[in-house]
């Protein structure tokens, strides 16, 4: 099995080694890939101009604008309009549906997972799983027997609400995507399985891994690195913490850009792309 482990301080440099690790690998493809990104909303200002040129010339498929890809997962523009999660929350909710209508939102988008993933028969009132994140890591916060890293999240979205008093155990918790009962399809959407965040309580500060089971490189995963960076900076900063760091793993990383593609890109830089770290 061909996978690899990127550490790098930022999304266009985290990204462009991702790509070129998997360049060099049989099938252009890699499996359980791990992306770690010290710092999720830096860039490199010309890579991502280069990049954003390279993707409007793509006809045949025509791709999405990075943009358009970071506000399926996170609606950045929107919430930077908003001064609680719970105005995000309500405003996003009500024009959800209309989301939902365009071809490309048929199953739903990753925010709308988030913040409103179906409800059950039992109990059909939609779930905003990121509030319950909030909600436990702004009661961990200052709990000072929470020392070690903590997941935060709902392993069971259409449980009750978050208990009002900090958990006492550490097990691994959830903010799912994948709605078992709606996602019957095998391919699309939902890629992003979950998103979990972990709270070290000794700097303050929440870090994020999100799971994909398939990455498409050239197409969404830019895009997505930068949405999940704006994610845990907006869980942080409503929990009144400090973002840190992303993980993003893939279950199957793929290439889908040319060598030529990838030669522009790499030649974007001023210095070497490998052995700087995060």
């Amino acid at each position: 099995m061909h996978t690899f482990t990127v550490d790098a301080p930022n999304v266009s440099r985290a990204w462009l080694e991702a790509c070129t690790r998997l360049s060099e690998t049989p099938g252009k493809r890699a499996f359980h890939t791990v992306v770690r990104i010290a710092n999720p909303l830096q860039e490199d200002a010309h890579l991502r101009a280069e990049l954003d040129r390279l993707r409007s010339a793509r006809t045949k498929p025509p791709l999405y604008p990075i943009d358009t890809v970071v506000n399926t997962l996170f609606p950045v523009q929107l919430a930077a309009t908003c001064a609680t999660h719970d105005e995000l929350t309500d405003r996003y909710r009500a024009f959800y549906p209309r989301l939902c209508e365009v071809k490309r939102n048929a199953h739903g988008t990753y925010f709308g997972r988030l913040v409103a993933y179906p409800g059950t028969t039992e109990k059909p009132a939609p779930v905003d799983q990121l509030a319950r994140v909030i909600r436990r890591l702004d009661m961990l916060r200052s709990s000072a027997k929470w020392s070690a890293v903590y997941e935060a999240g709902t392993a069971h979205v259409t449980d009750g609400e978050a208990q009002e008093e900090p958990p006492q155990t550490t097990a691994e918790t959830e903010a799912v995507i994948r709605a078992a009962a709606l996602d019957t399809q095998t391919l699309d959407f939902p890629c992003l399985s979950h998103c979990s965040f972990q709270l070290d309580s000794d700097t303050g500060t929440v870090h994020l891994a999100a799971y994909y089971r398939s990455h498409y490189m050239f197409d969404r995963a830019y895009g997505n690195y930068l949405a999940l960076g704006h994610l845990c900076a907006w869980v942080a900063h409503h929990a009144q913490l400090t973002p840190g760091t992303l993980t993003v793993v893939a279950g199957c990383a793929r290439l889908d850009c040319t060598k030529s593609e990838l030669d522009t890109l790499q030649r974007t830089l001023t210095t070497p792309l490998f052995g700087l770290g995060a």
